[in-house]
């Protein structure tokens, strides 16, 4: 078992804040020009490339039951999450999208709940409670909802559900296999797609695209490492400087200012999580989320 180290652990999650910022520079700036479905063929094309000679060469374990179908299921889950994830930064204020993209945690919960039976408990559903007013502050239902926002938390739900296939893929096989394939599944589902859609990208754009694939696995890899050296409870606040940073980009990078309702509902958005995610006395402390 590896010792817990929770002043590394933060070393590794703050890289992988800063990777996670700089990809949404780079979505945020091809999604302008390019559809959701060609930058994500792009992404998979170069990680299952990179990944593929760690993958097929090495000895790995026999498959389980039923694995071949929860991959597939998982592959069409994430496949929605960055669909709808890619679509809904391009369209929306980067500290908007983020704050809806929060909203994952507290899904993950009602769903471990109702999938896996799970004990959730009064706090936690009052977290959910307390997260969806934050969410109906952002929408601002007295107002016109930007279509987008749905996109936001329709990603955020497939994200979820898949965290829940992978909590019983993780001990059927390693993580490695699991991103190979998720990328393989990602480019198959999306080139028929962005075939349709096709826009002829410049010679910068492509290596931004491709660029896209190698910030994919430095991300997951980064996070792998913070979350096996350190305490979940030491780590999870942290995730809330992506809204941090994403805010700060959006503002120097694109102009965009967040408004009042943004901030007020980021801030319960946030505050749900953290009370969820809190943990109870003698409960595991450090479970490995999936890293999507």
């Amino acid at each position: 078992m590896v010792a817990v180290n929770n002043r590394r652990a933060a070393g590794f999650f703050l890289i992988g804040v800063l990777i996670s910022t700089a990809m949404l520079w780079m979505i945020k700036t091809l999604g302008q020009d390019y559809g959701a479905f060609q930058i994500m063929l792009a992404r998979g094309l170069v990680m299952a490339v990179v990944l593929a000679p760690i993958v097929l060469v090495r000895p790995s374990r026999p498959p389980v039951s039923g694995t071949p179908l929860k991959l597939a299921g998982r592959a069409l889950l994430t496949f929605g999450g960055q669909a709808m994830g890619i679509a809904a930064i391009a369209a929306l204020p980067i500290a908007q999208a983020q704050s809806l993209s929060f909203t994952k945690g507290f899904i993950v919960l009602a769903l471990a709940a109702l999938m896996l039976g799970e004990q959730v408990g009064t706090r936690r559903w009052g977290a959910m409670v307390m997260g969806m007013a934050g969410v109906l502050i952002i929408f601002q239902p007295t107002q016109t909802i930007d279509p987008a926002c749905f996109l936001a938390l329709g990603s955020a739900a497939c994200f979820a559900s898949s965290t829940i296939v992978v909590k019983e893929l993780t001990r059927q096989t390693d993580r490695l296999t699991l991103m190979f394939w998720g990328a393989v599944g990602q480019s198959a589902l999306s080139l028929p797609l962005a075939l349709i859609w096709w826009v002829m990208p410049t010679t910068n754009d492509l290596i931004m695209m491709a660029a896209l694939g190698l910030v994919g696995i430095a991300l997951q890899a980064a996070m792998l490492s913070a979350w096996r050296l350190g305490d979940i409870s030491a780590l999870a606040p942290l995730d809330y400087l992506r809204l941090v940073t994403g805010t700060i980009l959006g503002f120097l990078v694109f102009g965009e200012v967040p408004g009042p309702a943004v901030l007020a509902g980021a801030a319960l958005i946030i505050a749900a999580n953290l009370v969820a995610s809190w943990p109870r006395p003698r409960a595991a402390k450090r479970p490995l989320p999936a890293a999507d």
